[in-house]
């Protein structure tokens, strides 16, 4: 046998004992029981309630449907801000519906903890064709709070201080009613300290600098509020009654403050731009008799966009002065504002009817609305609103709001748009 026929008769030996091998372990895994996977660790433990203490999670809710249709475009079909002109439309929508719970019976530090998450399904629409009936979950409310005698500590996401009041609507809750026409708002991160003092409350949060110019879908990236590297600072004093000259309706009358910075970065090797944003305004609610109550708020700052202040304009990016050769460009600029809202309420006999009529007014200067680059900018949003709410039970509602908005633009003029609303509300 010569070397070549030796090699493959060794080879084939080494093929014929590797198969023979593997088929032997094959069965006999086949054979053998296989053992158990391993058991899902349980979730660790709730922590033990301190002695006296009892937990208690209350879940809530407040089911919407509205039904809606506007007179001419607007921004946002469901709550429009602002007219823009164009075709009307009709539609519905129970998007502005919520859900949440609240955390009660714990205590720290000598107080009473609590804590409340609350989400809405206002937060956009999927890029689908029927899209517009699958409103995104969105965070509405997510803090927790101690509260002492006189002192309470809140970390979390809640209702800004600067300008707290909103008007009643059932057709505006997603975004309150008079947003971008003379009602400031916003719910944003905070550490806020409140002290009670008598009938006066003083309160003054450090709050997450949002500017209103946030454009990322899903990754956060700073925009000009954190890129200042300051957070928004707010400031409020009130005194309130609970017996306001013996009608047994509460009043309150309001002062507040707000700071914060906003940094523009150069382009091309240019400098950056430190803007401030400020604002102050006054918040009141009283009764005129038993059934009568004028609630609203006055306000007046500078780049407040991140409040939908302005008509939800804050910078003016490429401001303008007159040269010889016409407007010279003199980099960014905050843009000031001023305006605000009233609502009276009569509450009618029996006490399940109200009525209300509102009115609302945000005014961007002019003189800041000057742009080397063709800008269509919103001049003046005014708006009016009549409405009634009809409680059939505590828990069962329903009202028709009219609401019109006239919104002037700076090249386009005047636009117009009356909503119509029908709502009714479940709250469990």
């Amino acid at each position: 046998m010569n070397a070549e026929r030796l090699w493959m008769s060794v080879r084939a030996s080494l093929i014929l004992f590797t198969l023979v091998t593997l088929a032997t372990s094959a069965g006999a895994q086949a054979q053998a029981p296989q053992p158990a996977p391993s058991p899902t660790p349980p979730p660790p433990p709730i922590p033990a309630a301190a002695a006296g203490e009892t937990w208690k999670v209350a879940p809530y809710g407040i089911v919407f449907f509205n039904g809606f249709g506007n007179g001419g475009g607007t921004n946002n079909g469901d709550v429009p801000l602002w007219a823009t002109g164009g075709p009307g439309s009709t539609g519905a929508s129970a998007r502005q519906s919520r859900l949440g719970f609240k955390v009660t019976g714990l205590s720290a530090a000598h107080g009473k903890l609590s804590g409340v998450m609350e989400s809405d399904f206002f937060g956009g629409f999927p890029a689908i064709g029927n899209g517009d009936n699958m409103g995104v979950v969105r965070l509405r409310l997510a803090h927790a709070r101690l509260d002492w005698e006189h002192t309470s500590l809140l970390v979390g996401q809640d209702w800004m201080v600067f300008a707290p009041g909103n008007p009643v609507s059932l057709a505006c809750a997603g975004i309150p009613l008079m947003v971008a026409g003379g009602n400031p708002w916003a719910r944003l991160p905070q550490v806020r300290l409140e002290r009670r003092l008598g009938s006066a409350t003083v309160q003054g949060a450090v709050l997450a600098p949002s500017t209103g110019d946030f454009a990322s879908a899903f990754l956060y990236q700073p925009a000009a509020g954190p890129l200042s590297q300051w957070p928004f600072l707010q400031l409020r004093a009130a005194v309130s009654t609970k017996n306001a000259h013996r009608t047994g309706k509460p009043a309150s009358l309001g002062v507040s403050g707000h700071y914060g910075r906003s940094r523009i970065l150069g382009a091309a090797g240019a400098a950056n731009t430190d803007l401030e944003s400020t604002g102050a305004a006054l918040d009141w609610s009283f009764p005129l008799v038993s059934r009568v109550t004028l609630a609203g708020e006055g306000f007046a700052g500078r780049n407040l966009a991140g409040f939908q202040a302005g008509v939800f304009q804050g910078l003016n990016p490429d401001f303008g002065i007159p040269g010889a050769a016409g407007l010279l460009l003199a980099g960014p600029r905050s843009i000031g504002t001023w305006g605000g809202w009233a609502q009276l309420a009569v509450t009618a006999k029996p006490d399940r009817l109200s009525l209300y009529a509102t009115y609302g007014l945000d005014d961007p200067k002019d003189e800041d609305l000057v742009s080397t680059t063709k800008r269509d900018w919103r001049l003046r949003n005014r708006a009016y609103a009549l409405s009634f709410v009809n409680r059939v039970t505590p828990q069962l509602s329903w009202g028709v709001e009219v609401r019109r908005a006239e919104t002037k633009f700076l090249q386009t003029g005047t636009k117009k748009n009356t909503h119509l609303n029908l709502a009714a509300t479940l709250t469990f």
